[in-house]
């Protein structure tokens, strides 16, 4: 998937867990930030190294940690991060390339071989289904 695809599909969902209105958005907005966070292990074995439930556990545990540490105390935003991580990682593995799942324990690579991460067909289509979770969600806000 494309980065942008990415971002869009996490603040989709990233919608979904918060109380209100507000804490909404700020979810939505640390899902989405989030969900590029998996892209980072570009030069580092693409698609092992941060796509896996490893590194997101590990990851999540690290920021919770540091909310603690600094004295906020706020579950929403470990939960945005580690949503929005595992967005990326399920939605590529509707790829051809798949992700390495239970990586470092095993190098087995998960793939639903839907289409290659650069399918145009595929990046707009999960686009539009964001776009849609997105207005749905707006509109229960406004009724």
């Amino acid at each position: 998937m494309k980065g942008v695809t990415h971002l869009l599909l996490g603040a989709a969902v990233g919608l979904y867990i918060g109380y209100d209105a507000l804490s909404s958005i700020a979810a939505s907005m640390i899902s989405g930030a989030s969900a590029l966070i998996p892209d980072l292990d570009l030069h580092l074995g693409h698609r092992k190294t941060l796509h896996n439930i490893f590194a997101l556990a590990v990851f999540t545990i690290v920021v919770t940690i540091i909310l603690d540490h600094i004295g906020v105390r706020n579950e929403l935003i470990p939960k945005a991060v580690a949503l929005g991580w595992l967005t990326h990682i399920l939605s590529d593995v509707l790829n051809i390339q798949g992700v390495h799942l239970f990586y470092p324990f095993s190098e087995y690579s998960i793939s639903l071989k839907i289409a290659r991460s650069d399918s145009i067909v595929l990046n707009i289509l999960v686009s539009l289904i964001s776009i849609i979770l997105i207005a749905l969600r707006i509109l229960q806000f406004t009724y």
